[in-house]
């Protein structure tokens, strides 16, 4: 059979040269397939086109939130030639009723030991609409990415994703992570991992983890074995990483360069709340600037519009980013994610303004917290980015993030001005809200009709 994989992403939010990160999972899929089959995959982030009148007998399409009413417009033109819609990915893993309104079937959670069922039920004519692990998957068993179908690059850097474990213990309240991969962390093979890593082409990675350093000893054996690979890499962890002197120097000896840290909040109430970061203010900066003094960077994750936050919460983290001199900054805006508690909690108090799933992308204020309103929070919001990347803060904020290196002074000044370009005054965001006729009400129908 001849098969398309694909990552939906509407017109307006594609960025072909853009310092997103690079996804596995279509590679993974692609490596999963049996292979008398033949794969394509397209990636519409990167501006590649569906061709909606190819040969395919089989249209795979991953989706997350924000891209799902993107995938249901490709799927609806495949279904009218008569093709065959299988939808994955956390989106239809948290709404699998809606989305088997717009395919033929909806593989529920993680893809091993179900991608290569499906589509032998294809192949004899015996498809059901829903397929589900009753456990998750082992990892032992490895499968090396098809990177030859996808593109490994995030702007003008190529880089290589590279996935190490699955599962995040900190299961907080507002993410999807710990709902699709479990709360317990699960790990490759180093060995694999570290095949893996020879087999790419590209002298930078990006560990796509949401927590590399989650298990210290899994976490130093794999940077041990890196070491003489020689490869540069950027990843995910936790803050606590600072407070190991071994960890941090084997993962700057490995070629970690930065790390993007999710601190989440830095009021007394939100860092109670998450238990995420170290225990005050003062702590956290320290622990940055023992990063940095490793040479490593920081991108740190605040998120705004917790029912705790208050009109100080914005001076309380522009405090943090200042004295820390973090290298990036990655502000969210809490997004009630379906299959969250935070989700289930806001819809039932009626405090989502929208129900347009195109909106759900923790950019856009679309909740009405407790404690400010919405446009207090969109105002917070839009100044703290303006001024973290204002060419003043950058270049303030610059010494102790390129002081090691050619590299990452390069790696600095084109992120902290690509993300100057992104949050400039013309693209500020805007309260989102459906009309007083429009109840929200998550019918998708609204704003895309299944066939």
């Amino acid at each position: 059979m001849k098969i398309l994989l694909i990552a939906p992403c509407s017109a307006q939010e594609q960025r072909p040269d853009s310092m997103d990160i690079p996804q596995l999972t279509l590679s993974l899929i692609a490596a999963l397939t049996p292979p008398e089959h033949e794969i394509q995959i397209i990636e519409e982030a990167y501006g590649e086109k569906v061709n909606f009148d190819g040969d395919f007998d089989v249209v795979g399409i991953s989706i997350m939130t924000q891209t799902c009413i993107r995938g249901y417009q490709i799927a609806n033109e495949f279904k009218k030639r008569g093709k065959i819609v299988v939808f994955g990915g956390i989106h239809a893993t948290s709404m699998p009723e809606e989305s088997i309104r717009f395919g033929n079937s909806v593989v529920i959670g993680e893809a091993e030991g179900l991608w290569d069922i499906v589509l032998d039920d294809i192949k004899h004519n015996r498809l059901k609409p829903f397929y589900k692990l009753d456990q998750l998957p082992d990892l032992q068993n490895h499968v090396s990415p098809r990177r030859d179908l996808i593109k490994c690059s995030s702007g003008k850097f190529s880089i290589a994703p590279i996935e190490t474990t699955r599962g995040c213990p900190y299961n907080c309240d507002f993410c999807t992570v710990s709902r699709f991969f479990g709360t317990k962390q699960r790990h490759k093979p180093i060995r694999d991992i570290i095949a893996d890593i020879e087999s790419c082409k590209e002298k930078n990675l990006f560990f796509l983890d949401d927590n590399i350093t989650g298990d210290k000893r899994f976490a130093k054996e794999l940077f041990g074995e890196m070491i003489p690979r020689k490869k540069l890499w950027v990843g995910q962890a936790s803050i606590q990483v600072a407070n190991d002197a071994e960890l941090v120097r084997l993962a700057y000896k490995s070629g970690c360069r930065a790390l993007l840290i999710g601190f989440e909040s830095m009021s007394d109430s939100g860092i109670d709340q998450y238990r995420k970061t170290l225990k005050t203010i003062d702590e956290n900066i320290l622990a940055v600037k023992k990063l940095q003094d490793n040479g490593i960077m920081t991108m740190a994750s605040l998120i705004f519009g917790l029912d705790s936050d208050t009109p100080e919460v914005f001076d309380l983290a522009h405090d943090f980013l200042t004295r820390s001199k973090a290298a990036f900054f990655q502000a969210c805006v809490l997004t009630p994610y379906p299959g969250t508690p935070v989700f289930n909690k806001l819809l039932s108090q009626k405090r989502i303004l929208t129900d347009d799933w195109n909106r759900f992308d923790a950019s856009k204020v679309i909740i009405r917290p407790e404690s400010i309103s919405p446009d207090e929070l969109l105002d917070g919001y839009n100044k703290i980015k303006w001024h973290f990347y204002s060419n003043r803060s950058i270049l303030k904020r610059s010494y102790p993030n390129i002081k090691i290196g050619f590299f990452e002074a390069l790696l600095y000044f084109t992120l902290n001005k690509g993300y100057q370009k992104r949050n400039n005054p013309s693209s500020f965001s805007q309260v989102y809200q459906n009309n007083h006729d429009n109840p929200v009400d998550f019918n998708v129908a609204k704003y895309v009709h299944p066939l």
